[in-house]
Order: C-alpha cells, then sequence, then structure tokens
C-alpha cells in the first residue's frame, strides 16, 4: 500500500462506525436515538419554560394552576433528563468496547499485512498513531465521533426551533447571527488546520518516547543499566524528546487560544447587537414580554446551539483524519498476493529452491542488497549459505519466506514462482529459525505447537524438545512442557537462558514439520561445539527435507551437501567444504582465520 492513510469522507466513517457497533451492540442505536431526541427536547423546553411561567404570572392565574402547570412541564423535563443520562451512560460502556474491538483489530492487522509495510520506520509510526489514538480512551476518534454526531443530532433538532422562532422576529437577525457564525467557524479551521499538519510529527515523537519507555522496563537490559550507569543517559534522551513535544503541543494550543480569544470578541459583538435589537422592539411595543423573554432566550441560544454545531462539525472532521488513518491501516491488505493464486498444492514435494537473476533494494535510495544473485538448491538438498554480516543472508530469506517481493528475477519453488502463491499459503511451506528469538508468554509446549497441550501432540513435542536439547532443562520444573514461560503475563513463569530459549525456538521448527527449513544464524548465543551439534542434529531429523542453513561460523556447516559463500549481493563460491578448502579461495581463507581463532582459544583455556 503506497498511502499512509483512508481518504473517506465523514458520512462514510460514520457509517462504518455505526456497522461496527450494530454487528457487536444493536443496543447502542437504541440508546444513541434516545439521546439525540431527548437532547434536543431538553433545551426547547428550558428555553420556553421562563416563557411559560411569565405568560402564567401575566395572565393572573391561581395559583394552584400555576404551580400544576409549571410541575407538570417541570416533570417532563425530569424524566426526559432522566432518559438522557440512561442513553448517554448506556452508550458509553459500549463506546469503549467497540474501541477495543478496533485496537484488537489493528493489532490483528499489525502482523497480518505485508511485512515490508510495518518493518518501516513509515509503517511504525502509522501503526503508533493509530495505537495512541485507540489508547486515548474518551479522546479516541471512534468515542468522540459518536458523541459528536449524537450532538450535531440533538442540536440540529434545538436549532430548528429556534431558526423558525428568530425568522418571525425578524429574518435580518437570523441572517446576521448566522453570517456571523458562519465566521467563527472559519476562524476555527486555523487551529485545527496546523494540529493536523504537526500529527505525524507528534507521532514519531511518541514512538520514540514509547521506546525509551520499553527500554528502560526491559528486565533484559536491566543489569547494563546499573554497571554502565545507563539512567543519566535516558533520562537526556527522554528530557529532549519531551521537551519537542511541550513545544509542539505548546504552539497547537497557542493557536487554538487565539482562535478562542477572536471567537470571544465576536460573540460580544454578534450578542451585543441582538439583545440591543431586541430591547428597541420591546420598546416600540413590537413584542410582548414573553415574547421579548422567548426572543432574548433564542437569540442568547443561537450562538450556542449554531456553535456547539459548528465545534463538531470541527470535531468530526478532525477525528476523521484520524479515524481515516485506522481505517487506512485496517484496508492496508496484502498487496503481494496475486490476483488469481495458485494453491499451494501445486508444489511438488521434496521441494528445489532456485534464484534466478534476483535483485532488490529496500528503498530506490540506498545500494542493492542482491545484484543478479542466481542459485539452486535441489530437493532434499542441505545447503549452508555463509558470508560476513552484510552480504545479504538474511535478506535473501526474507525474499524467499515471501516477507519481500524481489525487484527483478524469480524464486522458485519446484519451478514455480512464489508470486504466483497467496503469502499465507507460502508461509507454510517453511519453519525458520531467526536471529530474533520470540518467546511468547504461553507454556514451553505452546511455544512449539502454537496450540494446547491438550490438542497437541505431546509425543511429538517430547521428541523435537530432546533433539532441539531443551528437554532435560524442562524437566527441573515441576511443570514440565506445560511450564509456563516469561514473566511478562504469569508470576510462575520461567525466563530461559539465551541458548535454552534458542533451543526452544529449534524445536518450534522442527514441531511444524514444513519441506523446508530455514536456521538463519538462530545459534548465536551458543558456544561453538554446541552449534555444531544442534546442526548436526537438525542435519540427521530433516529427512526428505530441503534445509538452508546461515551461519558465521563455517565450522558448522562442513556436513552440507553444499556450501554457498555470498558477497556483495552474490554468490562467489560453490560447492562442497572440502572442494572449497582445496580450492584456496575466500572461504578456505575465512575458514583457516577462523580455525586459528578456536585453536587459540582452547590453547588459552588449557
Amino acid at each position: 500500500m503506497n498511502k499512509n492513510t483512508a481518504n473517506h469522507s465523514v458520512p462514510a466513517n460514520m457509517v462504518h462506525l455505526m456497522g461496527m457497533a450494530w454487528k457487536h451492540y444493536k443496543i447502542v442505536f437504541i440508546l444513541i436515538l434516545l439521546q439525540m431526541i431527548t437532547g434536543g427536547l431538553l433545551p426547547l423546553m428550558g428555553l420556553y419554560l421562563p416563557v411559560v411561567a411569565v405568560d402564567l404570572v401575566l395572565a393572573e392565574r391561581e395559583l394552584n394552576q400555576v404551580l400544576l402547570l409549571l410541575g407538570s412541564f417541570v416533570g417532563v423535563m425530569a424524566v426526559l433528563q432522566i432518559a438522557n443520562n440512561v442513553a448517554q451512560r448506556g452508550k458509553y460502556a459500549f463506546q469503549n468496547s467497540i474501541r477495543n474491538i478496533y485496537m484488537r483489530l489493528a493489532f490483528f492487522k499489525s502482523m497480518d499485512c505485508d511485512f515490508q509495510l510495518i518493518e518501516t520506520s513509515k509503517g511504525q509510526n502509522w501503526y503508533e498513531k493509530v495505537v495512541d489514538n485507540l489508547s486515548s480512551g474518551d479522546w479516541s476518534a471512534t468515542s468522540r465521533m459518536f458523541n459528536a454526531m449524537a450532538a450535531i443530532i440533538s442540536s440540529g433538532i434545538s436549532f430548528i426551533f429556534l431558526i423558525s422562532i428568530l425568522a418571525v422576529l425578524n429574518p435580518v437577525v437570523l441572517i446576521a447571527l448566522t453570517g456571523l457564525s458562519i465566521l467563527g467557524y472559519i476562524i476555527d479551521r486555523f487551529p485545527l488546520n496546523f494540529e493536523n499538519s504537526q500529527r505525524d510529527y507528534e507521532a514519531d515523537l511518541n514512538k520514540k518516547k514509547s521506546y525509551l519507555e520499553r527500554s528502560m522496563g526491559d528486565i533484559a537490559v536491566g543489569k547494563d543499566m546499573r554497571l554502565y550507569n545507563m539512567p543519566p543517559l535516558f533520562a537526556r534522551l527522554t528530557d529532549e524528546i519531551l521537551a519537542k513535544s511541550f513545544a509542539i503541543r505548546t504552539k497547537i494550543l497557542n493557536s487554538y487560544f487565539a482562535a478562542n480569544t477572536l471567537q470571544g470578541m465576536l460573540s460580544l459583538v454578534r450578542d451585543g447587537l441582538a439583545y440591543a435589537y431586541c430591547i428597541w422592539q420591546v420598546v416600540q411595543g413590537n413584542i410582548t414580554i414573553p415574547e421579548f423573554i422567548l426572543f432574548m432566550g433564542a437569540i442568547s441560544s443561537f450562538s450556542g446551539w449554531l456553535g456547539g454545531i459548528v465545534e463538531n462539525l470541527l470535531m468530526l472532521k478532525r477525528e476523521n483524519v484520524i479515524f481515516n488513518d485506522l481505517r487506512g491501516f485496517l484496508e492496508a491488505t496484502n498487496t503481494m498476493n496475486p490476483a488469481n493464486p495458485l494453491d499451494i498444492s501445486e508444489i511438488k514435494h521434496p521441494v528445489d529452491i532456485e534464484f534466478k537473476n534476483v535483485s532488490f533494494r529496500y528503498s530506490p535510495d540506498t545500494p542493492p542488497i542482491l545484484d543478479g544473485l542466481s542459485f539452486r538448491i535441489k530437493a532434499n538438498e542441505k545447503v549452508a549459505l555463509v558470508g560476513v554480516n552484510g552480504a545479504g543472508k538474511t535478506t535473501l530469506v526474507k525474499l524467499l519466506c515471501g516477507f519481500y517481493k524481489a525487484d527483478s528475477g524469480e524464486i522458485l519453488l519446484s519451478g514455480i514462482n512464489i508470486d504466483r502463491f497467496r503469502r499465507d499459503d507460502l508461509y507454510t511451506m517453511f519453519a525458520a529459525v531467526f536471529q530474533d528469538i520470540c518467546i511468547l508468554p504461553l507454556t514451553a509446549g505452546e511455544n512449539i505447537s502454537f496450540n494446547s497441550t491438550q490438542k497437541s501432540d505431546k509425543g511429538r513435542l517430547v521428541d523435537v524438545l530432546k533433539t532441539a536439547g531443551v528437554y532435560e532443562d524442562l524437566m527441573k520444573y515441576d511443570s514440565g512442557i506445560d511450564t509456563p514461560m516469561t514473566k511478562e503475563i504469569s508470576e510462575n513463569g520461567v525466563v530461559l537462558s539465551g541458548g535454552q530459549q534458542q533451543k526452544l525456538t529449534l524445536a518450534r521448527a522442527l514441531y511444524k514439520n514444513a519441506p523446508v527449513i530455514i536456521l538463519d544464524e538462530p545459534t548465536a548465543a551458543l558456544d561453538p561445539i554446541a552449534e555444531s551439534e544442534i546442526y548436526e542434529k537438525f542435519h540427521q531429523v530433516t529427512g526428505e527435507t530441503t534445509a538452508l542453513y546461515i551461519s558465521h561460523r563455517l565450522a558448522s556447516t562442513r556436513f552440507c551437501n553444499r556450501i554457498l559463500l555470498m558477497k556483495d549481493g552474490k554468490i562467489i563460491e560453490s560447492g562442497t567444504h572440502d572442494a572449497l578448502m582445496q580450492a584456496s579461495g575466500v572461504y578456505a581463507n575465512m575458514y583457516e582465520i577462523q580455525s586459528h581463532y578456536y585453536k587459540d582459544e582452547v590453547n588459552v583455556n588449557a
């Protein structure tokens, strides 16, 4: 998706919001309707109450009649007020629930949309804006749009009666009041437009602030925080971001203050002239005292009601921009999916992989990461991909798994271009273990099968845990494979060491039993011997599985059928370990350097 927001109109977004309410909570429509009707009638009855009271007094009615009529009038108002309160309070809970539904949808979309969108700074800022607003409670766009819509319709009901009253007084007065109110609307647009122009900047600041907050509360960096006295540094960075946030928010508030000051002066002129005209009409005998009270109340209420309508229209316009961010994010479809996808069963097993002249760069202004890359991994072949950092190994994996799309060239699975398949279907072809460890706050078994223990193949769980070398570690705990991981959700959660966590993710890949397995340097936290053992175990159990192993430790991949040496986005050497060593090329040189390092390490330890 090329744009970072949708462009739906206010009515279209209101229909979408109300559709979400209808889907989940139909009762909210009854509550909104009740709020709008009672909210429209109450101000009108408040306007007519003093008129009725003065008229009864001037008509010299008996006290009992006056009290009965006024009591009935006030009783109806009380009933309407109670109904209005019930509607508002009842609607409030549903509004929050709908906001939470949108939050959930945004969260799952962040894990479903094209990976290249959410991995970029632009995509992260977009998601940050959406989450930040949905986390704002009553100030979120969904809640404020609900409230603004109800307020506009309620005020509209009252305003129709007001217009008819003022038209009887003098149409010129009505036109003048309307014109001045429109001028006030124009004044209010300036701070609104300025605030909207700063939203991306504020979202970027919020993203940075959230990162610092997460980092300062991350247990994993707690030791470094203390040993290297990092808090002052974090405090400085936080203060800088807070200062920028305060500065831009101050500018926004100042723009609203200036607009409100002009609005106050405009209201003074508008109401002053209108009152003067009404007083002159009474003196001339053109209107009665009760009519004077009615007209004065109407004039006083006109600016407030019209101002309320304008304010809520502005709120709808402002929140519509934010809501479009939300809808745009939710509508961020998987653009990488083909129009007419093939069924994933079209791929023959065992799978062979071929890159044909593949080139890729992350953005037009950056150098290519892969440049005309071509190689083939035969079915059942175990291939090691080696090379220095920055050679493009991880980028290659991202392209193979379908996270990114190549700029040119083809990536084939059993002779079929991967662009012919839906991404979700393509993901089923791979079991990968990446450098970044992902352990969720579930049990150890659930972290492997991503299903409840009752619905998992327990025997297979035990087998893959033993193969990965972490089974005995888990058996030390009373709950075994049902031991909860991490402490974020479960107080009894266990935090495994880095090496144990990596072994757990290796077990996860084995359990999936996909036709292609990828190890993208997942054993960095293990010592060379442990890493070599893990790779060899994988080699033994993968059977009829095509495997791609990536490691910067060349000794760990000697058992592979073939080794590909990557440099500057291209394969520069290919062959078995023995063949590459005999060639005395780049691979042989790198291997000698690493082997000397390990020998020196052994001598030092001895």
